[in-house]
């Protein structure tokens, strides 16, 4: 069984299947609880990964590239590679229940298993993560993970520091890698493939 992740000061819990397992990485899964009232992760794209959500229970207000859709219990949102969105349950008084999924799985469910242990010996929110190990973590998956808003040289930049300095002090040791990270690959950056070491 996977560790759910329980960040209870904010309401939200996340709990993966064994789909990544069964589907030899093709799909990644899992159930996803957001308390009332509250927002989902801030903008951002996965540059290489399908994203899906289907609604449970509650309602979900996604932004999708700049688009609001809302999606009630049995309706479903899905967003294509490269695409910007956050969501926020839309309810003030219900929670938003919602089954998630990456396809390909790549290493989505790492990060988020990751972050989110580190995140739950630091009080339960995703803003009391450890900073260093962090942006090693996030620079380490530049090619599938990216925020929205801010031009991939310069995250690149700003998280190759953080990444150095944490290799430096330490703290990358923190963050044991998963061995279907790749040393090289092709990241997509603002639509152009790169090879990245």
């Amino acid at each position: 069984m996977k560790q759910a992740i329980d960040l209870h000061k904010i309401g939200e819990k996340l709990e993966f299947n064994d789909a990544r397992e069964r589907s030899n990485g093709q799909r990644s899964e899992g159930i996803m609880t957001l308390g009332p009232g509250k927002k989902g992760p801030g903008a951002h794209k996965h540059t290489l990964q399908t994203e899906g959500f289907e609604v449970i229970g509650g309602q979900m207000v996604a932004v999708v590239n700049g688009k609001e859709i809302v999606a009630n219990a049995g309706e479903t949102i899905i967003v294509q590679p490269g695409e910007s969105h956050t969501f926020v349950n839309g309810s003030a008084t219900e929670p938003l229940v919602a089954k998630f999924w990456y396809e390909p799985a790549l290493n989505t469910e790492w990060m988020l298993q990751t972050m989110g242990e580190d995140a739950m010996k630091n009080g339960g929110d995703w803003a009391n993560m450890s900073l260093l190990p962090t942006m090693f973590m996030f620079y380490k998956l530049r090619y599938e993970y990216r925020f929205a808003g801010m031009p991939f040289w310069l995250q690149d930049v700003i998280l190759g520091i953080g990444a150095g300095i944490a290799k430096l002090t330490g703290a990358a040791k923190k963050v044991p890698l998963p061995e279907s990270l790749p040393q090289s690959h092709q990241m997509v950056r603002q639509g152009q493939a790169v090879t990245v070491n």
